[in-house]
Formats: C-alpha cells, structure tokens, sequence
C-alpha cells in the first residue's frame, strides 16, 4: 500500500515474478470490473466508487498466494482496514518530491488547477497515519531502484 507515485505496481508486480506468484493490481481490476478507470469513476462519483473499490479490494486480499497493490485511499475503508490486518502489509512511502516526479506533478501547472502538489503533500500528511498503523514493514522508496525496494521487502518476508 502507499500514495500515488509510491510504486505499488513496480514493486507488487517485480515481487510476484521473484516469488513465482499472482500479482492483483486492484485498480486493473476495477477497470476490468466496472470498465472504466479509477480516475473516470473518482469523477463520475466520488462515494460509488469507494464503495466498489472496496469490494474489489477486499475481494483481491482474500485471493491466496498473491502480492496485491491496493489503492492509495482504500484505506480509508473499515472493511478494507480488517482485510489488510490479515495479510502481511508493506508501506510504500514516498515523499512529496518523488511522488509528483513520477505522477507527472512536477513541472508548473496552470493556476487553473489550484495547488494541486500542496494537496498532494496533504494527502501524503494525512495518508501516513494509516499506513503507519497498518504496515508490518515501512519502507522509503524515495531516490531508490525498484531492485533495491525488491530486495529489502524480500529479505524482511524470508527472514525468520
């Protein structure tokens, strides 16, 4: 788990090869579910899809064998919450200057579009909370190779 720009799809997808197994990406799934992406639904209506992020997540944790990305704000799900508590859990996270580098948030911005890093660095403020209570490892991705990210989460879940 972690916020946009974390790298859950490099690092789940890189970390299911290494492991020989699944990997779900639950924003696939929910195009592949609903037809359209995460970020028509947010627009189209914002609580709807909460609802069915939910389920799709919840439905992805409790496939077995798997390395699941979760959507940044998941969390923000009770049900979601109880799923991720069952499963071994790691927190991508990134900071507000990495994060808008690979989000594409890092060049100027019209005015028109309002703060959009200041609101970024909100969420990842608010979002670390969570993450924090949730995750059985914490790990930084910022100024890292995915290979470096790999091997870290690798060696934690081998370790005894």
């Amino acid at each position: 788990m972690g916020a946009p720009g974390a790298g859950k799809t490099t690092i789940g997808s890189a970390l299911a090869e290494l492991w020989g197994c699944t990997f779900i990406d639950t924003d696939v799934e929910f195009q592949g579910d609903y037809g359209m992406s995460v970020a028509e639904a947010v627009i189209d209506d914002e609580a709807t899809f909460r609802a069915r992020e939910q389920e799709v997540v919840v439905r992805s944790l409790a496939v077995l064998g798997t390395v699941v990305a979760v959507g940044g704000g998941a969390v923000a799900s009770d049900q979601v919450r109880t799923a991720l508590a069952r499963v071994p859990t790691v927190w991508l996270e990134v900071g507000l200057v990495d994060a808008a580098r690979r989000t594409g948030l890092s060049g100027s911005r019209p005015v028109a579009l309002g703060n959009v890093r200041g609101q970024l660095h909100d969420m990842l403020k608010q979002r670390a909370v969570v993450y924090q209570q949730l995750a059985d490892l914490h790990v930084s991705t910022d100024g890292r190779t995915p290979e470096e990210i790999v091997a870290e989460i690798a060696a934690w879940e081998a370790a005894p």
